[in-house]
């Protein structure tokens, strides 16, 4: 009867072997496997053109301004910009700050046209004032942009993205 009973057990030590082995490895193979295919292709998501397409003054203090865009994300993911805020500075000196309106998805494995609202607040209104109301004779060397936007994946991912001191006029002439 000792002898059964043994045979029993060296049957399940090499089981109980496997099975400790498998969930140590299946786990790691999975979580591989994962990041492997979930972090590919963020470098080649392409902004294919950004359009000014209005700009309204609001008040004497606030524009809104829509931008028209092409976007290509062939990720397997939806990006969100979550959020996105600047300032528009002047030799140094806030001149305006700038906020998205509402968030924007880009589904995964598309090119996407779509509009991005962002509200302007003008902060130092006497600069506007002695600059001139006639835009096209500012010196757009004068202005700098810091920006700070949130992208965040249907994933989990979360990327913030900053930028200091881009000169405006490099921006108009992208635009």
């Amino acid at each position: 009867m000792i002898s059964i009973y043994s045979a029993n057990i060296a049957f399940f030590i090499p089981l109980q072997i496997i099975k400790v082995k498998m969930k140590r490895t299946l786990p790691l193979a999975i979580i591989t496997a994962l990041l492997a295919t979930a972090c590919t292709n963020y470098r080649n998501i392409e902004v294919r053109s950004v359009k000014l397409n209005s700009f309204k003054l609001v008040s004497t203090s606030k524009a809104s301004i829509e931008l028209d865009y092409i976007i290509d994300n062939p990720t397997g993911a939806s990006i969100i910009l979550s959020s996105g805020e600047g300032i528009i500075t002047k030799k140094g000196l806030n001149f305006a700050q700038l906020e998205i309106q509402k968030p924007d998805t880009l589904p995964p494995r598309t090119v996407k046209n779509g509009k991005l609202v962002v509200n302007a607040v003008l902060l130092d209104p006497m600069s506007l004032l002695s600059m001139g109301l006639n835009i096209s004779s500012w010196k757009t060397e004068d202005f700098h942009v810091n920006t700070k936007m949130i992208f965040r994946t249907t994933s989990g991912y979360k990327k913030t993205l900053r930028h200091k001191n881009i000169p405006l006029k490099d921006l108009i002439n992208k635009f």
